[in-house]
């Protein structure tokens, strides 16, 4: 009689299955890489898709820095067009003949006091280090140097040049978030093909190989165990 034909066919698939799963295992190890294909197409196709997502993450990223940089950009040319209102106000208030050479003086203050914050703010809007109204900005901001209270011409030219500004800020980020849109989109699609050619990740497959290792040992040990048993019931039964 042969103890070995009374093995558990069961247990012996299960160690079997544990075996074949910790050498697939091993070999995509050591291969480095997790694709479900066996040849080199498959690292080129996953290598591509990688480097266009990487690369569309990247324009999400760039656009997002264009949309907030425009977003402040668009924010100081709302306050310049707001002062260049008052500009207005006390231009066509120094056109009243009734005033006096005082009253003259402080509307001309006033309006100098406004072209000099509004120098500040050209001077002070940044993003990330940049200047952005400045000459060397962007989206220069000019002519403020040359606004005079008894020029309502000048005033009104500098105003259209304002609202010229702000709507190439707006197709700007309109333009921008059109293209995160359509990247989002791209990589969505992209993402779903990588995920059809790779894998799990390296760190989930050495822990599956630990989990299936445990799981074979533990199968070897109830092997054993059934074969000691049996054995000691086979010798209490010749006994």
């Amino acid at each position: 009689m042969t103890i070995g034909n009374s093995f558990n066919t069961q247990t012996i698939n299960y160690m079997d299955q544990n075996k074949t799963n910790t050498e697939e295992t091993l070999s995509k190890i050591g291969a480095v890489r997790e694709l479900s294909g066996k040849d080199g197409a498959d690292l080129i196709v996953s290598d591509s898709l990688s480097y266009q997502i990487s690369t569309l993450t990247q324009n999400v990223q760039n656009e997002n820095e264009s949309i907030a940089m425009n977003q402040i950009a668009d924010s100081s040319v709302q306050a310049l067009s707001q002062s260049t209102d008052r500009l207005n106000q006390l231009s066509v208030a120094s056109n009243n003949a009734a005033l006096n050479s005082s009253q003259r003086d402080a509307l001309s203050s006033e309006f100098q006091a406004t072209v000099d914050s509004m120098q500040d703010i050209v001077d002070t809007t940044q993003y990330n280090g940049m200047q952005l109204l400045s000459s060397s900005g962007s989206l220069e901001v000019s002519g403020l140097d040359s606004l005079s209270i008894d020029n309502q011409e000048g005033i009104s030219s500098f105003a259209s040049d304002l609202s010229s500004l702000s709507s190439t800020i707006g197709s700007n980020m309109n333009q921008s978030s059109v293209s995160i849109s359509n990247s989002l989109s791209a990589v969505s699609s992209l993402t779903n093909s990588y995920a059809n050619i790779s894998e799990e990740p390296m760190d989930t497959k050495i822990s599956d190989l630990k989990t299936d290792q445990i799981k074979l040992d533990s199968s070897i040990l109830a092997q054993t165990h059934q074969t000691q048993m049996l054995q000691q019931r086979m010798t209490t039964l010749l006994v």
